[in-house]
């Protein structure tokens, strides 16, 4: 291994001023690196970053396991991942979500430590790729210094991005420039929020480090990179960072996420659309297209609405707001950012050739859509009854089973409910027969999976406990099985009751039911 070059007194004193020259002479290489910090503890020709700064920043060990949604009985087999964190006030560290994900053990280290400690969750949303953890051990905190949160950078702006990415386990600093501000779809979340790009590369492990502006302030944690292309990064913003931070304070780690009006909306770039709704020319906004049955704007708004105005800000043909000065624009959604479940937003309408004011309030985008965006530390639901394995339909279980894909692969009837099905109650899911356990009372279906189940016994099914209890219950002969495919199935109950622990027993099953359905339901379903 080659030596390394000398520090002489010669090369020292062209990184700092002329007058720590005499105070060079004798002394240590340790005492002649400090001489070349400036007053804030900034290296010079240094990417801005205060030495102590770097102790903010930590390095994120979780074992994590998942389930098998394939087979809902059963979990994966665990493995361990790294990733990024830095702490704020209140002892919190903030991380990504992805990066702690049904996580059963978290540990962190301190830059310049060699001891994990023994990290907890205190919030999560998975909807913006965020979480917060913390350590109980007062050791940890002893000299951590703790980063300010700034606000949205500017473009062009200088930013440093701090990380452990893959390809070594010591801290990495290096700097980008702020190159576009946009919604963005965020890929943990399977959501569409703020983001801002850099170019910066960001890297596996860099996930949740802070990028950080010249004055040192968290303008953005880093959270994703564009795949096959060079250095394009993407960090969360400081508002949606605030969201989150406030949301898990009130409600004490839960989260409600990103609100919604509850409508789908068509862009109005068309003349011919405008001309056909006598919009008057100078007015330019969005044209509504559906109202969700269960959103509060289905008091107020109707189809074929325009939307002119968004609490004042002015809406353009593209669907963009007026963001701050020099012309930049973003989503009509920006307006929404900062609001939470039950909040009041004002609409300037176009209806029927006349203009009006409204107000709306928000909601929480899980009462809207009837297929969950995601299920991250959730278990799945499943029901096996004489070999036939129900189970809620969902995007993660349309990822597992047909890829990343799976709009393109999957049943038609299953894509088109997972984007546009909306709910008509609260507590309504789509039960989906996913596989059949082969048995010689089922053998005869094994053609109609997957499929969806829309009546048992003639009696329309709200959710899969629902269609748990009208089994359970069943005091026929029979238990009939309607298909959204037009076909049934019919067993004979007697016969499926008996068989069904022999089937479970042959796959290895412990349990007919997952855990939430196994609890005792506090009062007995309405049917």
């Amino acid at each position: 291994m080659s030596a390394s070059p000398a520090i002489t007194s010669q090369t020292v004193a062209s990184a700092v001023d002329t007058s720590n020259v005499d105070r060079l002479q004798g002394a240590t290489v340790n005492e002649m690196q400090d001489l070349r910090l400036s007053g804030n503890g900034i290296r010079r020709n240094s990417l801005g970053v205060a030495s102590n700064l770097l102790r903010s920043v930590v390095k994120i060990f979780a074992v994590r396991t998942e389930p098998n949604l394939s087979m809902p009985w059963q979990m994966k087999r665990q493995y361990s991942t790294t990733a990024s964190g830095f702490a704020i006030s209140e002892k919190r560290i903030v991380t990504n979500a992805h990066a702690v994900a049904f996580q059963t053990s978290i540990r962190v280290r301190k830059h310049g430590s060699a001891e994990k400690f023994v990290a907890k969750m205190v919030g999560v949303c998975h909807q913006c790729d965020l979480a917060v953890i913390t350590v109980d051990d007062e050791n940890f905190w002893r000299d951590v210094e703790v980063l300010e949160i700034g606000g949205i950078p500017e473009l062009q702006e200088n930013v440093t991005v701090i990380g452990y990415p893959t390809g070594g386990d010591s801290i990495s600093v290096t700097k980008g420039v702020v190159s576009r501000i946009e919604e963005t779809y965020y890929s943990h979340g399977n959501f569409r929020l703020l983001a801002i790009q850099i170019d910066a590369a960001i890297n596996p492990g860099n996930s949740g480090g802070p990028a950080l502006s010249l004055d040192s302030k968290v303008v953005g944690v880093c959270f994703e990179t564009l795949i096959n292309a060079e250095n394009i990064g993407y960090i969360i913003p400081v508002p949606v960072v605030e969201h989150f931070l406030e949301d898990i304070k009130r409600n004490s780690g839960g989260c409600t996420g990103f609100c919604d009006i509850g409508i789908q909306i068509q862009l109005m770039e068309s003349d011919n659309i405008r001309q056909s709704l006598k919009l008057p020319i100078g007015k330019t906004g969005i044209l509504v297209n559906k109202v969700y049955p269960l959103s509060d704007a289905k008091q107020s708004l109707q189809k074929d609405d325009v939307i002119l105005a968004i609490d004042g800000a002015p809406i353009g043909n593209d669907g963009t707001i007026p963001f701050r000065t020099d012309g930049e624009r973003v989503s009509f959604r920006y307006a929404i950012l900062n609001k939470f479940d039950a909040d009041p937003i004002s609409l300037t309408i176009w209806r029927s050739g006349a203009q009006k004011d409204i107000t709306v309030n928000v909601m929480k985008p899980g009462m809207l859509s009837v297929i969950p965006a995601n299920q991250y530390d959730l278990l799945p639901s499943y029901f096996i009854y004489a070999g036939l394995v129900f189970q809620t339909l969902t995007q993660p279980y349309l990822s597992s089973e047909w890829g990343k894909e799976w709009q393109q692969k999957a049943p038609v009837r299953f894509v088109e409910k997972a984007l546009y099905a909306a709910k008509e109650k609260a507590n309504q899911e789509i039960v989906i027969l996913s596989q059949i356990l082969a048995a010689d009372i089922n053998v005869t279906y094994q053609q109609y999976v997957p499929n969806v189940i829309t009546h048992v016994n003639g009696v329309a099914i709200d959710n899969l406990k629902h269609l748990v209890e009208l089994v359970e219950t069943n005091n026929e002969g029979f238990i009939r099985l309607d298909l959204e495919s037009e076909r049934v199935i019919v067993l004979n109950a007697n016969e499926a009751k008996a068989q069904s622990d022999e089937i479970l027993e042959a796959h290895n099953i412990p349990y007919s039911k997952s855990l939430d359905l196994r609890k005792k339901l506090a009062k007995p379903l309405v049917v």
